[in-house]
């Protein structure tokens, strides 16, 4: 039964099925030549014609009834002679190759002839399965494909929004499949999206959309796979992907030293010239957010930058992002014994980047332990920046008040959140915070920056206090501020917490669900 199971599961892979009916094609010409030879006596060019013919039969078969699973009997007329076209140029093509390779490039004929048959096969299955072959849809409900490059465990804005899809889109009458992009993330740059593009043929090729995540690394791939299948191209956009890889390159390529905190504003980067890898990756991104046929953002305001791309905004639809609030049965105090926090305890979570602010509010710290001397800070996450962060404690001599708990799981952050006594998110951009709705739901008070998304969700004073980005007097004021009024305190957590419920995943859905059935063939 085990072994079955795992055959059944081998099978179900279309480039499996690809490479096994050419498998079996090349058999039966090897086969019915030896055949024709050894029994017939038949002269060496008429057995090999006739079982390159049998050959062609037998491929054409598998190919399109059970590799491509294309059903329709009157396209056959057309499609058997177009295919063994195709297979005539393949032969040709290979001898083209061989040359090349072979008497050109000095490369050794096996090794040559392993890469021919590899171009080859590959132009063969991208050909059979945009032009030639149709994919039976399945009877199990409307087919989305979601290109994701972050997927459980790992943790980020993608994961969460795509294990969202994929337990909650079921339930609406559609069948979900993730194609995280950490399935190729340890193969060599370039290549491992040439693969990701392959895998994204092969998982997609029933479906009726493509939904991508985001505008490069997975958006790139998902588009031209959409369009060679003939499919609907869908995304979403949470982020410049060209900015925030700038902000992170090393600190030598970069116009704005990161240790003065200087890097270009969101809007600033949409009106400056970069350096060549950074306008390549803007391009690459405006480029596939042009040719989305409908595109999701989590907030007004990225819908303000995607518009800046050259996008139509009717093409843009905002839906807010969503929260799964999971709440931790210990109270307060139960949690500070088991975490082992004493004083007045602040929290900030996010990936250790340059935007985020986390010096400014290192050096914010330094300058409240005097005149609050039980105040500890603790940053949750990871990043590029830990060592920059860790040098900095120890210059300021913070190694008992300020604390890298490193990457945590969401319920080990949830923990942290309900035994914090403030939240702050010094940061320089946020499309739309994940973390804060988690931590609104919470009920932990909010200081945050007026930058991105943040004035959407945080609304000065009412459910949270707002300061400028990286303005260390401000971030002193609002922190003693915050601490010092127990009454205020309550009324922004109460608030905030009323205000998170209206972000909740049934709306999510529901503001989704005309996007995708709007495409739905």
């Amino acid at each position: 039964m085990a072994q079955n199971y795992i055959m059944n599961q081998i099978f179900q892979s279309l480039i499996i099925r690809f490479i096994f009916s050419g498998g079996m094609a090349a058999l039966t010409t090897f086969g019915v030549l030896y055949v024709l030879v050894r029994f017939f006596d038949a002269w060496y060019l008429t057995a090999s014609t006739t079982a390159f013919l049998f050959g062609f039969f037998v491929s054409f078969v598998l190919q399109k009834f059970w590799t491509f699973k294309d059903m329709r009997k009157k396209a056959l007329w057309w499609q058997m002679p177009v295919s063994l076209c195709v297979l005539l140029g393949a032969i040709f093509l290979n001898i083209f190759i061989m040359f090349v390779l072979v008497e050109m490039a000095g490369m050794w004929y096996m090794l040559a002839k392993v890469f021919s048959a590899v171009i080859i096969a590959a132009l063969m299955f991208l050909f059979y399965g945009a032009f030639i072959f149709h994919y039976q849809k399945s009877d199990t409900g409307r087919y989305i494909l979601v290109a994701t490059g972050l997927y459980p465990p790992e943790v980020g804005g993608p994961a969460t929004y795509s294990k969202l899809l994929e337990e909650e889109l079921p339930q609406h009458g559609f069948r979900i499949t993730v194609v995280p992009f950490s399935f190729v993330r340890r193969i060599p740059r370039v290549l491992r999206h040439v693969v990701y593009f392959l895998l994204l043929l092969e998982k997609g090729y029933g479906a009726e959309i493509f939904y991508a995540l985001d505008g490069v690394s997975v958006g790139a791939p998902t588009l031209f796979a959409a369009r060679l299948l003939r499919k609907r191209f869908l995304l979403r956009v949470a982020g410049d992907y060209a900015w925030e890889q700038y902000c992170q390159r090393d600190k030598l390529a970069l116009k704005f030293p990161i240790s003065n905190f200087q890097f270009p504003t969101l809007e600033e980067f949409q009106k400056k010239k970069f350096d060549f890898f950074t306008e390549l990756q803007r391009k690459v991104e405006h480029f596939v957010a042009r040719r989305a046929e409908k595109i999701v953002v989590p907030s007004e305001y990225l819908k303000k930058i995607v518009t800046l791309w050259g996008v139509h905004p009717g093409k843009i639809q905002v839906i807010y992002n969503t929260f799964d609030a999971r709440m931790v049965e210990n109270c307060r105090e139960d949690l500070r014994e088991k975490l082992g926090t004493k004083g007045t305890v602040v929290l900030s979570a996010g990936r250790l980047v340059p935007w985020k602010g986390f010096s400014a509010l290192i050096e914010t710290l330094f300058e409240l332990r005097k005149e609050i001397p039980d105040i500890v800070l603790y940053i949750a996450g990871d990043g590029p920046e830990r060592d920059n962060l860790k040098f900095q404690i120890s210059n300021l001599k913070l190694e008992d008040r300020v604390f890298l708990t490193g990457r945590l799981s969401q319920e080990e952050l949830q923990e942290y959140v309900q035994a914090a006594d403030l939240f702050v998110l010094n940061t320089g951009y946020e499309g739309f915070s994940h973390q804060l709705l988690e931590v609104m739901a919470t009920g932990t008070p909010i200081i945050t920056t007026a930058v991105g998304g943040n004035p959407e969700l945080i609304e000065d004073p009412k459910t949270g206090l707002l300061v400028t980005y990286n303005d260390k007097k401000a971030l002193k004021t609002a922190i003693k501020l915050l601490i010092q009024d127990g009454g205020l305190r309550n009324v922004l957590a109460q608030n905030a917490k009323e205000k998170a419920q209206s972000f909740s995943k049934e709306r999510a859905i529901r503001a989704l669900l005309p996007v995708l059935n709007a495409y739905i063939l």
